[in-house]
């Protein structure tokens, strides 16, 4: 396993980094959580033309043929930047799932929107207390006979960017031991959104379905292969998750490394107080170990390997260590870390919702503990 980036990789990060650093300026950041949908709208926009949205999906579909690997790396300058936008849930979760799983006419028809930045996507797994979507859910798909579709009946709860998605891709119980994936228009009839505004200022939904018509040919894969198809999308949104938190981890460090090499107290720097010094070393470590897990798990991912316990691990580190570089952080800030108008409590706040969504540290602790336990688990 090669974790060193390759021409391509390195493009694809700076190009992103570029775009975002440029653009997102805090009173940009600002006027987005001032306005209603909290999402980077203009951004989003000139991500698509740069090419960056369809990273990893085919080029048939006028992707630009990468994978997953490269799409987390657009997803750590993503966390480097605090970008809010649906990019994790549209790309990385339905779109990739789309592609891997979807008729090629859902390919055809779906992800060239994709790619230009046209069609936002989220995905509808998650149910009360289910939080890595391993159960059958209890959203159940009633079907109305083979050409004339199903309807949908249940509660999704605290779905990201659904407030601003096209469709949503939903997880409904299809049989007594099967589960189906169902695309679904925002705006169909029985569905209705109950949004919310979390602690990091993102936006998300309780999604509820009544009586939802949804037509055959919105339903991914077949009616049973629902959970590999779960599987697999909650895999990636994991990887992604960690990718971002790499991001977000990294560009915390950054900016305490340049405050403390500013700040005097005493007439020095406190960079030069040994303290100071060894927190901000111990977070460095951290840093790079959330970073080399994150791109671990993504490669095993990516090229078809077992990666349970590599995506168990990167979140554990993601959690767990991700906590510690924000406090560290805002530790080494001293009273202006605190300031909610200063760039770095972005940072922490973000930091707060990865570490629990999706499972926190103990989770994943307990999930990687019971597969070394018993590997054929």
């Amino acid at each position: 396993m090669d974790l060193e980036l390759d021409e391509n990789q390195r493009s694809i990060t700076d190009l992103t980094l570029q775009i975002l650093r440029e653009s997102l300026t805090r009173e940009r950041l600002r006027a987005i959580e001032a306005g209603d949908d909290h999402v980077a709208t203009d951004e989003w926009k000139k991500l698509a033309t740069a090419g960056l949205l369809g990273v990893p999906l085919a080029e048939d579909v006028g992707g630009g043929g990468f994978g997953l690997v490269e799409a987390c790396l657009v997803l750590e300058q993503i966390g480097r930047t605090v970008a809010p936008l649906p990019y994790l849930h549209t790309v990385v979760g339905a779109g990739m799932t789309i592609d891997g799983f979807g008729s090629p006419a859902q390919r055809k028809a779906l992800l060239p929107r994709v790619v230009d930045g046209s069609l936002v996507l989220a995905v509808a797994f998650g149910e009360f207390g289910d939080e890595l979507a391993t159960a059958l859910p209890e959203t159940t798909a009633t079907s109305s006979g083979e050409r004339a579709g199903w309807k949908l009946d249940g509660v999704k709860h605290l779905v990201p960017m659904a407030h601003v998605a096209d469709r949503l891709l939903v997880s409904a119980r299809t049989g007594a031991n099967a589960c189906g994936v169902f695309l679904v228009d925002r705006s169909a009839p029985g569905v209705t959104l109950e949004t919310t505004e979390t602690t990091a200022r993102e936006r998300r939904s309780t999604v509820r379905f009544s009586g939802v018509p949804v037509a055959a040919d919105d339903l991914i894969g077949a009616p049973d292969a629902g959970r590999e198809i779960v599987a697999a999308t909650v895999k990636r949104l994991l990887a992604g998750l960690c990718a971002t938190q790499a991001g977000v981890s990294a560009e915390a460090l950054k900016l305490t490394a340049a405050h403390v090499s500013e700040r005097e107290q005493f007439g020095q720097k406190i960079a030069t107080f040994q303290a100071v010094a060894q927190r901000a070393a111990d977070a460095y470590i951290d840093v790079e170990a959330i970073t080399l897990t994150a791109r671990q798990a993504a490669w095993l991912l990516a090229h078809g390997r077992p990666a349970d316990e590599a995506l168990h691990t990167a979140k554990f580190w993601a959690a767990e260590a991700g906590f510690r570089v924000a406090h560290a952080a805002q530790h080494l800030h001293g009273g202006i870390g605190v300031d909610t108008e200063y760039p770095l409590f972005r940072y922490f706040r973000t930091t707060r919702q990865i570490e629990l969504t999706l499972g926190g540290a103990a989770v994943h602790l307990k999930e990687l503990g019971d597969k070394i336990a018993d590997p054929v688990r």
